[in-house]
């Protein structure tokens, strides 16, 4: 795997690197549900920030930390 860097990842190695089959990342950039850069319309390439933007997304809670913001929000009633 790469180490963060600003070098562009291709569609094969952020396929890699999301542990996704590249058919499915050509169809979550066609559905515009992650970012890409394609210039003059031609291969798609991925920053390493966006990759991990994509996996970190939808973060759920776990319990103690809903209850923690339900105890903060009754205290500031």
């Amino acid at each position: 795997m790469k180490e963060k860097s600003e070098k562009p990842y291709t569609i094969q190695e952020a396929a890699e690197y999301l542990g996704l089959a590249t058919s499915f990342l050509y169809k979550l950039t066609s559905q515009k549900k992650i970012s890409f850069f394609k210039p003059n319309g031609g291969k798609i390439y991925f920053t390493q920030n966006d990759l991990d933007a994509y996996l970190f997304r939808n973060r759920q809670l776990a319990d103690f930390e809903v209850e923690k913001q339900a105890e903060t929000f009754l205290f500031k009633r």
